[in-house]
């Protein structure tokens, strides 16, 4: 029987994340196009937790 495997294999470039990390949010998107706002909405919730992490780590530096 046969076997189909949907994988990306990526290389990125850590001296420019942004970049790369967004490269790598459009060629995941096309696999799931009834699914994108989901995505991206589960990707913001994930920058935001991580953003709220960071802002934490700040507040109890100053304190």
């Amino acid at each position: 029987m046969a076997q189909v495997h949907h994988v990306l294999n990526i290389a990125l470039d850590p001296l420019k994340p942004v970049p790369e990390i967004c490269a790598v949010i459009k060629a995941i998107v096309p696999y799931h196009p009834d699914q994108e706002e989901a995505i991206l909405i589960g990707v913001q919730e994930a920058l935001q937790g991580r953003l709220n992490q960071i802002r934490k780590g700040a507040a109890a530096d100053g304190e």
